[in-house]
């Protein structure tokens, strides 16, 4: 499915209780670079990464839809700094936060981001009283057994991937489901790109054929509209432009943000 707006008001509550996508306070404050250097609990989880206005949709959506709880086992691919895995993990989650490798296609200030991570992550583990672990290598090469995982989220990252690296994670991350387990997916939908525009790749990413990158994975889709899902045979690009003024459009770029997720079978 395509986010839609007004968002639900149990999105708006959790987004007004965390501070998400940005912090929980406004201004300067929140704002300034400082607060990467001196990260404080009052700002919130969420004041400390890239964000943008579809996250104000993204976040809550990953966080219900995980249906996750305490003991559950969470990957987190490419989590960055980001806020989510450190509300999960207060709430008794055992995340694990590992990178794709997509640093490597970012412009040099996303580079600059990934460089300075870890030693941020760590402060901010020690500021919400969190033991998220952070993996340092990518995901294809971190040692990690299968069917570790209960949950496994990757958000807005794939649609950076080059498709033959965008399969192998998924692949990667479908082997390291336990029976049973969730992947949560999303991914920017750009109305500038084919099959809505003429140019396959803008400076975010591509539409990524999501078909393509589940198909044969073994799981099962439980939630997501294939007509909404780019690249699944029931996806219709009329129909999504006819429902724009339903759907929550960025207002920095013309773009909308696709969910779907996938249960590996078994309990």
């Amino acid at each position: 499915m395509i986010g839609r707006q007004p968002l639900p008001d149990a999105y708006v509550e959790w987004n007004q209780r965390w501070g998400a996508p940005y912090g929980l306070t406004t201004g300067t404050a929140a704002m300034g670079r400082e607060r990467f250097s001196r990260p404080t609990v009052q700002l919130g989880p969420f004041a400390y990464q890239p964000a943008g206005d579809l996250q104000t949709f993204e976040y809550p959506w990953a966080y219900f839809a995980a249906e996750a709880g305490a003991g559950h086992r969470l990957l987190a691919v490419d989590g960055g700094t980001g806020g989510l895995q450190f509300v999960l993990a207060r709430e008794g989650c055992r995340v694990v936060n590992v990178g794709s490798g997509c640093e490597r296609q970012g412009s040099s200030a996303e580079r600059g981001y990934a460089a300075a991570m870890p030693h941020l992550h760590q402060r901010l583990n020690a500021v919400f009283d969190t033991d998220v672990r952070l993996v340092r290598e990518p995901l294809e090469q971190a040692d990690i057994p299968e069917a570790s995982f209960d949950r496994a989220m990757c958000l807005s990252m794939l649609e950076r991937l080059d498709p033959d690296e965008g399969a192998r994670l998924m692949r990667r991350v479908a082997a390291l489901l336990a029976p049973g387990g969730l992947l949560l997916v999303t991914a920017g939908l750009y109305f500038d790109l084919k099959p809505f525009g003429v140019r396959e790749r803008n400076g975010h990413g591509t539409n990524v054929d999501l078909h393509q990158l589940v198909d044969g994975l073994g799981l099962e889709l439980t939630q997501g509209d294939p007509r909404e899902l780019n690249g699944f045979a029931e996806f219709d690009p009329h129909r999504v432009v006819a429902r724009a003024g339903e759907l929550f459009v960025s207002s920095s770029y013309p773009r909308v943000i696709q969910t779907m997720v996938l249960r590996r079978p078994g309990t």
